[in-house]
């Protein structure tokens, strides 16, 4: 992640200075953008590697499913001892026909040749599993990085709120100040002093209030991207609104083509129509290829007769498998896996019903909030207006610190809901991406 530092030549100076004075110089604040955030978000979290190392045995498991279409060895060695031992007579010779003590070491190899379809059910269903994991990845990426850009866009509203605070704060300790003269010089009562002063002290605690919720977000932020626990940042830049044009039916067929759960759904389903699939094949016979080759005891031949010679031995042959009787366990594997399938296809149906209603839906309030939105600006104008107004008659005499200080009140709370409903249509926004699949981190 690229993180700009902020600096001047003010600070550049004042490091310079404290490096001279021996002052350890104070930390400057990182300024983190919106991508480098989600981004930050998206790489390196446990979920996140857990799920990568899940993508890791899904992969193992197709090298598994490989290994079927190649050639299988191993090597035997065998000792048995016989008692008694066998002879046989053949004119006036005894011959031993087999060795008291026997011993067999041979390599045996084989390879199948046919099985109608198995193993390559076998390892389409492994190859799905890869194509899941992928997408299970993908899917805690997504959920992340649009956390930590709710996380973000709250804390550009919270400072936008703080900042509203101690402008009303700034106004009315002016205005404690010249209620205080005005008592003095007996133009106004000691009440219009404790007004104000209530006022500030409100104004005081809803600000504490705002600026603590805007450490808890700094928190969650600087722990969701991997900062420091100490870490001094701030964010950076302004909301990323949406505008929508598209129709509803194009905005539908994104979503489903592009949502994880959308994607890991139809995945289950074809796993589900594998594993149908190779139930179907599951009694049928199977063709196999072997050979062997070593040396044994035991074996007599025309210029040896000594069965205790270890003889060098080959053969190979064909193999066929053919199920007979299982105890219907096929018939109700096949029973079974027709009803997963079933299962897992109204379960996709089920997934994309839910994804339109959410889509429509996540279109409504998108429409709304920016409608809110539009509205609060212009209620901001006139509250201004009518602060302005308010003002300009206290100054002049001619308001009353009451109607000064409610006209303040009401502008400052206009602001607060104004940046509320910013967020509002800016989190709106993104419910709007995330319902659409929208993959909102970059790589870096």
């Amino acid at each position: 992640m690229t993180i700009v530092l902020a600096s001047s030549a003010l600070s550049a100076q004042q490091g310079t200075s404290n490096e001279k004075s021996g002052v350890e110089p104070a930390k400057q604040a990182m300024l983190i953008s919106f991508e480098q955030a989600v981004s930050k978000a998206a790489a390196n979290q446990p979920l996140i590697l857990k799920a990568e190392a899940a993508v890791q045995s899904a992969e193992a498991r197709v090298g598994q499913a490989q290994s079927e279409y190649m050639p299988q060895m191993s090597g035997q060695a065998s000792y048995n001892f016989m008692n008694p031992k066998q002879y046989i007579d053949i004119g006036s010779e005894s011959v031993q026909t087999y060795p008291e003590n026997a011993y067999d070491f041979h390599l045996d190899a084989g390879i199948l040749v046919y099985d109608f379809g198995k193993r390559e059910l076998k390892l389409k269903l492994a190859q799905n599993a890869v194509n899941s994991a992928l997408i299970g990845v993908d899917r805690i990426k997504q959920n992340i990085a649009y956390e930590a850009a709710r996380i973000y866009y709250n804390l550009i509203c919270l400072k936008e709120v703080v900042q509203a605070l101690d402008e009303q704060i700034a106004s009315l300790n002016d205005l404690l100040g010249s209620a205080k003269k005005r008592e003095a010089d007996g133009s106004a009562t000691h009440m219009d002093v404790l007004i104000a002063q209530i006022h500030v002290r409100r104004a005081a605690n809803k600000r504490t209030e705002a600026a603590t919720a805007l450490v808890k977000q700094k928190i969650a932020l600087g722990q969701i991207i991997g900062l420091a626990p100490d870490a001094a940042f701030d964010v950076t830049g302004n909301y990323e609104l949406v505008h929508e044009t598209r129709d509803e039916q194009t905005l539908i067929a994104i979503a489903l083509a592009s949502r994880p759960e959308m994607q890991a759904a139809l995945r289950v389903e074809n796993a589900e129509e594998l594993r149908q699939s190779l139930a179907d094949v599951g009694n049928y016979p199977s063709i196999s290829m072997h050979g062997q080759v070593g040396y044994r005891n035991g074996l007599l031949t025309a210029t040896d007769q000594n069965a205790n010679t270890l003889t060098f031995n080959w053969g190979v042959g064909v193999l066929m498998t053919m199920p007979i009787f299982d105890g219907f366990r096929t018939d109700k594997e096949k029973e079974e896996a027709a009803a997963e399938a079933e299962v897992s296809h109204q379960a996709s149906e089920e997934q994309r019903r839910a994804i339109t209603i959410q889509v429509l839906q996540a279109l409504q309030d998108l429409s709304a909030n920016q409608t809110q939105a539009a509205n609060i600006q212009s209620q901001v104008e006139e509250a201004q207006e009518v602060f302005n107004m308010k003002k300009i008659q206290y100054e002049l005499g001619a308001g009353s610190t009451t109607e000064y200080i409610d006209a303040l009140d009401s502008l400052s709370a206009t602001k607060i809901d104004n940046f509320n409903a910013q967020l509002k249509e800016a989190q709106s926004g993104l419910d709007f991406r995330e319902t659409l699949g929208e993959k909102i981190w970059f790589t870096e």
